[in-house]
């Protein structure tokens, strides 16, 4: 059976999981292939064409091969982005990724990819003698034509795949031998020791009987906790003791246990007393590249094209001021923040969900436009994160353990939804941008640009809503 490099780093992250892929496909959920994750193909793409272009601009172009296949007797199948003949019996192997750094761990660990290559391209008779990622450039700014030579960072991870090889070959000697059973025991996986995001797409599948909620509901919850808790056989919440999580967990953990909400009232009105009219409501959206699209982008950097803000001007407001903007062209945010100084005043708060977003925009900007800091920075003094309210102030087991605003407003608000949008998420608003600006005027592209303005004035407003939902408690 073939193994590629995917189905190995599948493995490494869920064992059974990718058993359940060849073997039972039909019983494997795949999940959506979205649209940003076609960005996301699109761009690596993007960033392989201009290492093509490098390296067939070298003096030694004729020693370069691309796309070439390693495939073993024993099913081992990688292709290499690109190989050089040394010329004396041995090749260099070149891996391109559209990251700005070389990853080391998690899901998507580059050594264990570059590993497996040079496992397959011995077994298949070659020798290697160096190996390459080649990664963006973060400190690259383009201007005017892309320069491959400063876009690119070639590593050279030779040693580091060295000590990485006698466990990546041990690794893939499990993997062949598991993908050579028939059956398995399909009781569980391994992925019932991880937390919540890093379980793998068959957990369902593996783990029918776990209860919602569950521990995997408690936030930050530690992988020895979890351990703990899994080697006991108890995952229903009820039969966690209170004496057995950290005080964050607590709450969550009451919430659970009496079905209701724990509700603070100190520190509500503490985040109240904070707050000065006129209060600003605001949520931008950004996109971020591989290749960077305009003069003074750097390449994965976030440019800031839209913000809505809904203005709530007195407490007994009820007729809310909405102020908009949008990019309809590549371009760094100068007009954005020229936009945002004609209609946020000098003095009130501005309120935004996971606050530390915006204010890293704001940080980045001032950086930008030195001209435009001190506007910028005073809006992060002035900014509350009304997320934060839902860490201590206001917890229910409801938002499943999480504090998005996707999770919240169901619960607090369940009259706003974003179902049905066009444009319902983050990543879709960054898809969405990059086809409007490479769109002719025509009516498909009036609907896609009142489909964000929609949603970027949905997430203002959903804070609204939380906010006087809040207020009210």
């Amino acid at each position: 059976m073939q193994i590629s490099k995917t189905d190995f780093i599948h493995f490494l992250n869920c064992p059974k999981s990718l058993w359940l892929l060849k073997h039972k496909p039909d019983d494997y959920s795949h999940g959506e292939f979205s649209d940003y994750m076609k960005k996301l193909t699109a761009e690596g793409y993007e960033v392989e064409g201009y290492f093509r272009s490098l390296l067939q601009s070298q003096a030694d172009a004729e020693r370069y091969s691309f796309q070439s296949i390693f495939a073993t007797e024993r099913g081992l199948y990688a292709k290499a982005d690109a190989i050089r003949d040394n010329g004396d019996g041995t090749i260099n192997l070149y891996e391109v990724k559209s990251s700005t750094s070389v990853k080391k761990n998690g899901q998507h660990n580059q050594i264990k990819d570059a590993t497996f290559q040079k496992i397959a391209a011995e077994e298949a008779g070659l020798s290697v003698s160096k190996a390459f990622i080649v990664h963006l450039n973060k400190d690259y700014v383009r201007q005017g034509e892309i320069d491959p030579g400063q876009l690119l960072i070639f590593a050279d991870v030779t040693s580091e795949v060295a000590e990485a090889e006698a466990g990546t070959r041990a690794e893939i000697d499990e993997a062949v031998q598991l993908l050579g059973q028939h059956e398995i025991d399909e009781s569980s996986c391994s992925c019932l020791c991880q937390t919540k995001p890093n379980h793998c797409d068959s957990f369902s599948y593996f783990n029918p009987t776990i209860p919602t909620p569950s521990i995997y509901s408690l936030p930050r919850i530690s992988k020895a906790k979890i351990d703990g808790f899994v080697a006991d056989g108890r995952f229903d919440l009820d039969e966690i003791g209170l004496d057995e999580v950290t005080e964050k967990q607590t709450l969550v953990l009451r919430s659970a246990h009496l079905g209701q909400p724990m509700i603070d009232h100190a520190a509500i009105a503490q985040f109240f007393n904070k707050a000065a009219y006129p209060i600003y409501f605001i949520d931008y959206e950004t996109y971020s590249s591989a290749i960077p699209l305009v003069d003074g982008a750097r390449p994965q950097a976030p440019i800031p094209f839209q913000y809505s803000l809904h203005v709530k001007r007195t407490p007994d407001d009820m007729e809310l001021l909405h102020v908009e903007y949008l990019a309809e062209e590549a371009a760094m945010p100068l007009a954005m923040i020229e936009h945002m100084q004609s209609n946020i005043g000098p003095t009130g708060s501005l309120v935004s969900w996971h606050a530390s977003f915006e204010n890293t925009q704001n940080k980045t900007m001032a950086k930008l436009y030195p001209e435009k800091a001190d506007f910028l920075h005073d809006l992060i003094k002035r900014t509350l994160d009304l997320e934060d309210m839902f860490k201590d102030g206001y917890v229910d087991i409801a938002f499943g353990g999480s504090t998005s605003i996707k999770k919240v407003l169901p619960i607090i608000a369940p009259d706003l939804t974003y179902m049905g949008m066009d444009v319902a998420s983050g990543t879709d608003a960054m898809e969405a941008w990059i086809r409007l600006i490479n769109m002719p005027e025509c009516p498909e592209k009036a609907e896609l640009r009142q489909a964000m303005l929609e949603y970027c004035k949905l997430d203002t407003y959903a804070m609204v809503r939380i906010f006087e939902e809040m207020e009210r408690v």
